[in-house]
């Protein structure tokens, strides 16, 4: 029980890093992916999953660590890849975004700064409703919104959140929710989630929808940006509700990877 619980705080109070940039004309960046997944596999424990995404030319690569000392050290492993690519592409043409626990992140913010990463805390009320397996190919759907909040509406915006917390923890979509949690930067509120599969996510929606409607209207028309990565049978099931509400939608390479399990899950038994 207490390792469950261990496990649970750590997905609910993670790092997570998204690294976004437009791969260069005539370039087969994806035939690099399997270099940079073997990095990470024979890296430091603690990777909780890491997957690159595409949409169109343009590669996501979406990241997951227990703690910052963690994610840390996942940089220096992988600092002369990140390096050789940034001298190809353009330091400017890659952007950061890294969220989580606002001590975890002060410890990274020096190196953070340096390279222009928009840095969003979490707030207390992060949760982690379902387990996630270990050992297996990372096949999650994960979404994140980011809502621009005009000036002087910060806390309508803010005032709903605990009751989004309670939604989502008693909820048809809890049973396949592995992390969700909000995160202030600035005039925006972002909100991370990631679930099983598309039907959890849809299940998660109708939970919300009611109260998300609050929110929504505060920051009007394109003051809600979505963006949500998963295998491409996933993100199909979610373009009819997502697409109309301008969701931008990036197909998880099948290489994507999770943690080496602890605990034998119902849904995966392998190892790396």
């Amino acid at each position: 029980l207490d390792s469950l619980l261990q496990e649970i705080h750590t997905m609910a109070d993670h790092i997570s890093i998204a690294v976004v940039f437009e791969a260069p004309a005539g370039t087969d960046v994806k035939a690099q992916f399997g270099e940079m997944y073997e990095i990470v596999k024979k890296g430091t424990p603690g990777t909780l999953f890491y997957g690159f995404a595409t949409c169109g030319n343009n590669v996501l690569v979406r990241e997951a660590y227990a703690n910052a000392a963690v994610a840390a050290e996942h940089g220096k492993e992988v600092k002369e890849k990140f390096e050789a690519i940034a001298a190809k592409i353009g330091k400017d043409k890659i952007r950061m975004s890294v969220m989580g626990p606002a001590d975890q992140l002060n410890v990274l913010r020096p190196n953070l700064e340096a390279r222009g990463a928009r840095i969003v805390p979490t707030d207390s009320g992060v949760i982690a409703p379902c387990p996630m397996p270990k050992g297996c190919p990372d096949k999650h759907v994960s979404m994140a919104i980011d809502l621009i909040v005009p000036e002087g509406k910060m806390g309508e915006v803010e005032a709903a959140l605990p009751k989004l917390y309670e939604l989502t923890k008693k909820g048809a979509g809890a049973a396949g929710c592995y992390y969700y949690g909000f995160g202030r930067e600035g005039g925006s509120v972002v909100c991370r989630e990631g679930y099983k599969d598309a039907e959890s996510l849809l299940k998660h929606g109708a939970d919300v929808k009611d109260m998300l409607a609050g929110p929504e209207k505060v920051v009007g028309p394109g003051g809600m940006k979505i963006n949500v990565v998963g295998p491409k049978a996933e993100l199909d099931k979610l373009r009819p509700k997502l697409a109309p509400r301008g969701a931008i939608f990036w197909e998880l390479d099948d290489g994507a990877i999770r943690s080496e399990e602890r605990r034998v899950g119902k849904e995966c038994r392998s190892r790396w």
